[in-house]
């Protein structure tokens, strides 16, 4: 069996951020250098080594060894436990985040077509989180002026950017990445990453909001009527879900310190946005049947609500980080024995 190597906490990872070393200076690489950096396993992860099957192995052997190997690094890295941390960053971040997004859609959309927007994307939270948000945006839009739209948007930014930060170390822990990168570097990155989700977000809301009277005008104008209609209203729910996905995608490929092609954090992020849905929807069903917060908590009770939606949509993100982790190192080992199979079966050189 594999030899257990330690694998590095969040602790180091938060004393990395701190003390970050200097960045060695080394000559221009090649994208295949990065590519064979990137399939190298860093020491501090166990690998898979005979836990690995062969290229031969079946479909179900593989698939079970993927998920124990999954699930494992999932409970050594307490997904559940950064989560939790993560939620309190998320709590300072996230009304931010709306604001920017919000002053972003007021730009380009009228008051009613953003309300529409904030309604649909905060239908997965569960009912007291979904008023909360509600409230907050309904307050924000009517003290808005157009002087906030510049000065006003830089602070929310920045203030959205900061959970961003805290994501970052998330998943370097989760990578077993150490952070080499300048502090000034990591904030840029924060920031640019923060804006890019805030335009897709808009962009899926619009996709959402904006397309069924798109739908109507193009289908009046080719003679489709409602064939039409129902394709384009399936069309662009797929389209914003796959926007959403780009933006997790985006998450893994650019916040831990990985150089990694964008096309590995794919199936996480599609995998995550999934469990994401589900959990938000079975935790909305246990809020409705099963528990009453508000009855426990009082006053307290909507923002237990959210703090606890935080911290599952968090495990949710971590989850999907790990499926790509796991499933790089079994891409990685899996090729390797197929390399070694084929050398195995390859007939001898005749002369």
């Amino acid at each position: 069996m594999a030899t257990h190597v330690h694998k590095r906490s969040v602790t180091d990872v938060l004393a990395d951020e701190r003390e970050p070393a200097p960045a060695p200076h080394t000559e221009p690489r090649s994208v295949s250098d990065v590519l064979a950096d990137e399939r190298e396993r860093t020491p501090e992860k166990p690998a898979l080594t005979e836990e690995i099957p062969g290229a031969h192995a079946g479909f179900f052997t593989k698939a079970k060894l993927f998920l124990k190997r999954l699930f494992s690094d999932a409970l050594d890295d307490n997904i559940d436990s950064v989560g939790a941390m993560m939620a309190y960053y998320a709590v300072l971040a996230i009304f931010p985040m709306l604001v920017f997004i919000v002053t972003i859609a007021m730009l380009v959309l009228d008051d009613s077509t953003v309300q529409q927007g904030v309604s649909m994307a905060t239908s997965t939270m569960p009912y007291a989180t979904r008023q909360l948000v509600a409230t907050k945006v309904q307050a924000f839009m009517d003290t808005a002026g157009a002087g906030f739209a510049i000065g006003g948007a830089a602070f929310a930014l920045w203030g959205a950017s900061r959970g961003t930060v805290a994501l970052s170390m998330a998943l370097n822990s989760v990578f077993s990445k150490k952070e080499t990168r300048p502090w000034w570097k990591r904030q840029l990155i924060a920031i640019a990453v923060t804006v890019g989700v805030a335009f897709l977000i808009v962009a899926a809301l619009g996709l959402l909001v904006i397309g069924p009277i798109a739908g109507h005008f193009v289908a009046d104008r080719i003679g489709m009527g409602a064939t039409f209609d129902v394709v384009w209203g399936v069309g662009r729910w797929l389209g914003a879900g796959v926007l959403v996905m780009v933006v997790w995608a985006i998450l893994y490929k650019f916040l831990p310190n990985t150089d990694a092609p964008f096309r590995i954090f794919t199936p996480g992020a599609a995998v995550g946005v999934i469990l994401w849905l589900g959990i938000s929807l079975l935790f909305g069903v246990y809020l409705k049947y099963f528990n009453n917060y508000e009855a426990t908590y009082g006053a307290l009770g909507a923002g237990i609500i959210f703090l606890t939606w935080l911290w599952l949509s968090n495990i949710a993100i971590l989850f999907g980080a790990e499926i790509n982790d796991v499933l790089a190192d079994f891409r990685k080992h899996e090729s390797e024995a197929a390399a070694q199979l084929a050398t195995e079966t390859k007939p001898p050189a005749t002369k």
